[in-house]
Order: C-alpha cells, then structure tokens, then sequence
C-alpha cells in the first residue's frame, strides 16, 4: 500500500501518453480526418473526401471537363430536377441521377444513392446545386456505413462551416442522422431490389 502513491503518477503519466498517441494515430490514419479542399480548381465548394470520393457544388461545362482531366470517372447528382446531360456533354463521365429534395429524404433515396458510391467508378464525386446540404448527407452517411466513422464525426464534419451546411432550414438532417440504424442501411445496400440497382 505505500507503493500505491508513488505508482499513481506514473500510471497517470502512462495514460496520457496512450491517449495522445491513439489520438495522433487514428489521425494519421484518416480515421477522423475531414475533407480536404482541393486546390487550383474552378469547381465549386470542391473537396476531396477519400481516394476515391469527392464531393462539389454543381460543376458546369468547364468544370466537368476538368474532373475529367483530373481522373474522375464517375459523377452523382442529388439535385431533384436538374441533371448533368448537358454540362458533361463532350466527357466520358459516367452520370448518376439521385434526386433528393433537401427538407424531404427518404431512406429509398439514401438507398440508392448509397449504392451508387459503391458500385459506380472511381473516382468519383457527388454533388448537389451548392454542395452543401443533400451532399453534407451522403458524404456523411458515406463516412459512417463505408469508412465507419461514428455518428458524432460524421455530424462534425457534416457541420464544419466551410462547406456550407444549412442547419437552421435543414435540422432534418441531422436528425435523421441521429437515429439512422447503420446496420439496417448496410444489409439493405447488400440485398438490393430493383429500385436500388445501379447500372
């Protein structure tokens, strides 16, 4: 028991040194590491999220011939009635339509859009008109059931500032976000019906 003072300080020591360096090496993993914004660029709100994933406002013509040139196979557009056919015209992009109307998602919508970020070519990236409400969803629900991120990282990085999120006019977002079954959206993207397929 006299030992008992003196170990306390060094399992203290010991304790802290753990925690940082867990901490440094889940960053350094990209664990918990946000998007980053892609530099030099004329696309909008542009951010690369993972090697394989980006995420934008909408890209026009210019801008969809520069992801091209910078390797981007695929694009995912969330907006609800706008499609990309015109501003990828002349490009081999690869086009997916998802639309999604910000204040009323449904979890079909989330489904098939999910499957998409699967399935589709890589790289990728997923957008809506400013980049920051329907894709702040899907980039977040991308970090949970792809990378899987707990839901509070998800929701901080959902939040950051630079990207735009309205929470004031959106909060149904980050509800839903709070009680989505991750689980449940995962065995739902594994056994697909038809109204889920990508092609």
């Amino acid at each position: 028991m006299r030992l008992l003072p003196q170990f306390l300080p060094r399992m203290a020591i010991f304790f802290i040194l753990f925690t940082c360096g867990y901490a440094m090496a889940t960053s350094e993993t990209g664990v918990i590491q946000a998007a980053k914004q892609v530099s030099n660029s004329s696309v909008d709100n542009f951010y690369q999220v993972s090697d394989e994933l980006y995420r934008s406002g909408q890209p026009g013509a210019p801008q969809m011939k520069e992801l091209e040139q910078r390797g981007v196979k695929s694009i995912l557009n969330l907006r609800n009635f706008h499609t990309d056919n015109n501003e990828a015209k002349g490009t081999q992009l690869k086009l997916y339509h998802v639309p999604m109307e910000a204040g009323r998602l449904t979890e079909p919508q989330l489904i098939s859009a999910l499957r998409v970020m699967k399935y589709a070519p890589k790289p990728m990236v997923v957008h809506c008109w400013h980049g920051s409400d329907r894709t702040g969803l899907m980039v977040a629900m991308y970090r949970m059931v792809y990378q899987g991120w707990p839901k509070d990282a998800a929701l901080a990085e959902l939040k950051q500032p630079e990207f735009g999120y309205h929470q004031w006019a959106y909060y149904n977002i980050v509800q839903y976000i709070d009680r989505v079954d991750i689980d449940s959206i995962r065995a739902q993207i594994n056994h697909p019906d038809d109204s889920h397929s990508v092609k």
